[in-house]
This record gives C-alpha cells, sequence and structure tokens, in this order.
C-alpha cells in the first residue's frame, strides 16, 4: 500500500510540475504578443508620447550622425517613447539617408511621423530660424501652435537656405 501511494503523490507531482510549465509557457506568449503588438502600435500610430504638451526640447544632429544616436537623443529627451520603434519606421519609410544636420526644438507633442518631417526637411510648413539672434520664426508643425523650429547647421533652415540661391542666381544675372 504505501508503494501505491508513493506512485500516486509522484504521479500528482508529475501533473502538477507539467501544469506549471504549461502556465509559464502560456505566460511567457501572452507577454510576448502584448509586447509584439505594443511595439507595432509604437511604428505604425499616430499618436504623440504627450498629447497637448507644451514642453519644447532642443536636438541637434550633426552630419553623418547614426540614426541610432538620433533615436537615442530623441528617447532621452522624452521626445519619443521606443528608439527602436523610431528607428524601424524611419527605415519602413525610407528616410534613413535623408536626415538633416541642424538643430531641431521638438515637443514630446509631435507624433514620430512628425518629427521624421521635421529632421528630413519634408514638412513644408517649417520656418527655419537663421543664425542671427534677431531674426528667429518659429515654424508650425501641427495645427497653429508652433512646436517646431529647424536651423541647419549652416546657421539658415531650408527655406533661408533657397532664398540665399534665389538671391544668388538673381545677383549673377544682374551681374551686380
Amino acid at each position: 500500500m504505501a508503494i501505491d501511494s508513493a506512485r500516486s503523490m509522484k504521479k500528482i507531482l508529475r501533473f502538477l510540475f507539467g501544469l506549471l510549465i504549461n502556465v509559464c509557457i502560456l505566460f511567457v506568449l501572452v507577454k510576448g504578443f502584448s509586447y509584439s503588438f505594443d511595439f507595432a502600435y509604437q511604428v505604425f500610430s499616430t499618436t504623440a508620447v504627450e498629447p497637448g504638451s507644451n514642453k519644447k526640447t532642443a536636438i541637434t544632429i550633426t552630419d553623418d550622425e547614426p540614426l541610432l544616436d538620433i533615436a537615442d537623443s530623441l528617447k532621452k529627451s522624452g521626445v519619443i517613447d521606443n528608439k527602436y520603434a523610431f528607428i524601424l519606421k524611419v527605415r519602413i519609410n525610407g528616410d534613413a539617408g535623408k536626415m538633416k544636420p541642424g538643430t531641431y526644438t521638438m515637443s514630446p507633442s509631435n507624433t514620430n511621423q512628425e518629427i521624421i518631417d521635421i529632421i528630413t526637411g519634408v514638412s513644408g510648413d517649417d520656418t527655419a530660424s537663421s543664425g542671427s539672434s534677431d531674426s528667429s520664426s518659429t515654424g508650425d508643425e501641427s495645427g497653429g501652435d508652433g512646436q517646431s523650429t529647424v536651423t541647419n547647421a549652416n546657421g539658415t533652415g531650408d527655406e533661408g537656405a533657397a532664398e540665399d540661391r534665389i538671391t544668388e542666381a538673381a545677383t549673377d544675372e544682374t551681374g551686380e
């Protein structure tokens, strides 16, 4: 009889151990799917870290700075949630080589796509601040509250550089 109770105890323990392993596997699968969903949501969503935030942060991008370093500085400043989701979004959009050097003022209320548009110079609404202290204007990135300012490494913004080229071309034509 003692042998039968030992065998029954072994079966019970084996069943409980198997059940515990199955519960652990189920837990890992649920957490994995949850993390995957959250990551994909951060890559493809159009929400900001802090919608409606008035906090502004200056980010400086140097020439030939790696995308990982750019994303890391954005993460440290609180502008993005997940640097790897940001990197994947940049790569999916094909904007990895289009990052322009300069100093950019951004807010946690900017979405990842707005941040990419600011850094790549795609958004046509941005007005850049020129290098001088007396002429600085703020561009409108998201509906009129002026959340982004762009200054390229040479001290002029995208529009300023275009105006400089137009002025130079007009000067060449007139010969002055």
